[in-house]
């Protein structure tokens, strides 16, 4: 074999070696590819359901820190706490979030396009031990929340 027929051949093996690479690299750049897409929809999916639980989670605390309210009015046995529902339920907030917030744990008295009134009760009533939650929801034209007007509301059927 001449130096010419070696390098000729030499070459060749140095192409078909490059054509091998060649669709290797695909395959794992197309690998990548998919398992990229794969980690964002699952990524995606993974914070939808946090977000369920971290609004449920927000949902206790709201009710908690209301059902906590020291009722000091004696005459109407009623505690004004707009104040600790606009920490959880924020002016700004369309409505279809608030509908999966406030999940089943209220009963709905009013729902017009402007208004929402809904209504969480805890304990039973005896011994004076009921206590009312009622809140108001005001919206806007488009559906974003205006304000809240809400009371706690002890019941004393004995």
């Amino acid at each position: 074999m001449t130096n010419k027929n070696r390098s000729l051949y030499g070459g060749l093996i140095m192409q078909l070696r490059n054509l091998a690479v060649l669709p290797i690299v695909i395959s794992l750049v197309f690998l990548s590819a998919c398992k990229v897409s794969n980690h964002e929809k699952h990524s995606e999916i993974q914070q939808s359901a946090l977000k369920g639980k971290r609004d449920m989670s927000n949902l206790n605390l709201m009710l908690n820190e209301v059902f906590k309210t020291h009722i000091t009015d004696i005459s109407s046995q009623r505690a004004d706490v707009s104040h600790i529902v606009s920490q959880y339920i924020h002016s700004g907030t369309p409505r279809h979030e608030i509908n999966n917030f406030i999940s089943n744990d209220f009963d709905i008295l009013e729902n017009s396009n402007n208004k929402l009134l809904i209504h969480h009760k805890k304990g039973e009533g005896n011994l004076g031990n009921r206590r009312d939650l009622y809140i108001s929801l005001f919206f806007d034209r488009n559906g974003n929340l205006l304000s809240n007007s809400s009371y706690l509301d002890k019941s004393n059927n004995l």
